[in-house]
């Protein structure tokens, strides 16, 4: 419940202003998605190496939105992982995952990306809700599909906490840029998140492992 505003770093200290209030250390590991950095969300004083500041402007923050929608029954295939639909409109509500197969419930989400997602991202709820409703009795046949008892929706670009899902190399940036992205700022910041892992970038998996090296930079410190 602590939103960061400002980090302030010299050579013996960090100080983090918060919502509500200050902390002081020795290190701190900076987590902050690329969507904040580029947002510039957070003000570092001093201001964060140019090489840094340059990667975070040149890497790109991609979006996958998530639709979860709950039914009476299940209607689709029990047995299948994953649900493929080829729309007319490219991205247009073209994949489901079959979450009842792990949850024991009738559950289905669906996956919204890129420019179709940024789209449909500004409509509300039932707008939303409605589309998925569309592309998916498109496909089983109206009859079949009935209207969902629960909904629950991301919308990741607006969200004032990361500004997209994952990052990506968009064109001018190079592979070096994740590294750049994971130095440490006067052995003071540490820097974690799938954005500073070059092997596992956009994954649980990276952001998990960055974190783990994060911490055992710290460690040679002390």
């Amino acid at each position: 419940g602590h939103q960061v505003r400002r980090v302030d770093h010299d050579d013996k200290s960090v100080v983090i202003d918060t919502s509500q209030g200050e902390f002081t250390a020795d290190f701190a590991v900076v987590t902050l998605p690329l969507g904040v950095l580029k947002h510039r969300g957070v003000e570092f004083h001093p201001a964060l190496p140019e090489r840094k500041r340059d990667a975070v402007q040149r890497m790109g923050m991609g979006l996958l939105n998530k639709t979860y929608l709950k039914f009476p029954r299940q209607f689709w295939p029990a047995r299948a992982d994953w649900l493929g639909f080829v729309s007319e409109t490219k991205g247009r509500w073209s994949e489901y995952l079959n979450v009842a197969k792990f949850l024991a419930q009738p559950v289905l989400l669906g996956f919204t990306a890129a420019t179709f997602a940024r789209r449909t991202e500004k409509k509300t709820d039932q707008e939303i809700v409605a589309g998925m409703i569309a592309a998916l009795r498109s496909m089983f046949g109206g009859r079949k599909v009935p209207d969902p008892l629960d909904v629950r929706i991301t919308r990741w670009a607006s969200d004032p906490f990361s500004y997209g899902s994952y990052s990506f190399m968009k064109t001018g940036s190079t592979p070096e840029d994740y590294e750049h992205l994971a130095e440490p700022v006067d052995n003071r910041l540490f820097f974690a998140g799938e954005h500073t892992s070059r092997r596992y970038s956009a994954t649980v998996h990276g952001a998990y492992l960055s974190g783990i090296r994060a911490a055992k930079r710290i460690g040679a410190q002390v």
